[in-house]
């Protein structure tokens, strides 16, 4: 970090570390990398990650407190929207706290955020499954229909170039999978509600939770990247219905069930 950079100091204590606002603390803001856009990677999502990173390598705990965001958006080198939701992701998780009018610290979560998220679930993972399916369908019913209603052509530009990105890994990679529910959050994103966005993060904890072995058992990757472009055909054409109905087929509560039948139907007999 530039020594001379006056908005980094007023973040630091005489020795250096970050004030926490609790005595001397290890480390700075120099651990800290510039983000760059690679791999169709979203820079929110890098910069979760580089909090984390900078979070580890100073060894700071519960109580500890970050940097104001400002420092964040210097140091990492992204906007200050980017910094908003990496926060927003975090907190949700159960990492960091925010204090209005105070600032962010770390948080003590009595449990990993995988396992914060499963919470929202019954223990049974085809429950959990269901459950999440069925909740899905609420939360983004309400999302396409606010986006329909008020996204911006910029924001479908946005989408469409996610979806590009997805077939293009696709075409490289038949069994090429990508993080889920990341068109979804675009969509939420665009609609700027933070409520929604916040709990679909919190649904995609939970189905990253599952055991791979479920995980893999429905997925249907080009199927889906059809019906994502359906849904962004009936956005651009704000079409409310369409819309609805397109989500409606996507988040497909017969088709999981069916999924769950089938796998059902493959497993090996239990020894007796």
């Amino acid at each position: 970090m530039d020594n001379d950079n006056p908005s980094a100091r007023s973040d630091q204590s005489a020795d250096g570390s970050p004030d926490t606002g609790t005595g001397p603390r290890p480390g700075g803001v120099d651990h800290l990398n510039a983000i760059q856009r690679v791999g169709g990677g979203r820079v929110a999502d890098l910069a979760v990650a580089e909090i984390e990173r900078y979070i580890q390598d100073n060894g700071l705990v519960a109580g500890h407190r970050l940097p104001p965001e400002r420092v964040f958006i210097e140091q990492l080198g992204i906007s200050r929207s980017s910094v908003r939701e990496a926060l927003r992701v975090l907190a949700t998780t159960g990492r960091i706290e925010v204090r209005h009018g105070d600032g962010t610290y770390v948080a003590e979560p009595p449990t990993s955020p995988r396992d914060h998220a499963t919470r929202l679930f019954d223990a049974s993972e085809e429950h959990a499954l269901r459950n999440l399916v069925e909740t899905r369908l609420g939360i983004e019913l309400a999302a396409a229909t606010a986006a329909a209603l008020r996204a911006t052509d910029d924001d479908f530009d946005v989408l469409d170039r996610l979806l590009d990105d997805y077939e293009q890994a696709l075409r490289r990679d038949p069994a090429f999978a990508w993080e889920p529910l990341t068109f979804e959050l675009a969509i939420i994103e665009a609609t700027g509600n933070t409520w929604l966005y916040e709990v679909e993060l919190q649904l995609r904890e939970a189905w990253l939770s599952l055991s791979s072995g479920l995980r893999s058992s429905v997925a249907r990757h080009h199927e889906w990247l059809a019906e994502h472009r359906a849904i962004l055909a009936s956005l651009r054409s704000r079409n409310v219905a369409q819309v609805q109905r397109m989500v409606i087929g996507h988040v497909s509560l017969e088709r999981f069930e069916e999924d769950l039948a089938n796998r059902h139907a493959s497993d090996p007999p239990t020894p007796s």
